[in-house]
């Protein structure tokens, strides 16, 4: 049991392909310069509200 919380394993296929969806999502928010959970959290908030999903935010712009 805390091998499988460890190690993060999935206990279906179906469990496995959405936490790589989720991980997907989550370090394409990053790469772009967002917080992917802060992010997430709006998308759902907007989602329980309005019953669509955001787009992706655009990245952003590194300073220097």
């Amino acid at each position: 049991m805390i091998l499988r919380k460890n190690s993060q394993s999935n206990r279906s296929d179906r469990g496995a392909r959405t936490q790589a969806v989720l991980m997907s999502i989550y370090r394409t928010l990053r790469l772009r310069g967002h917080d992917p959970l802060q992010t997430i959290a709006d998308a759902l908030r907007t989602y329980l509200q309005t019953g669509h999903l955001p787009p992706l935010p655009p990245a952003t712009v590194a300073d220097g």
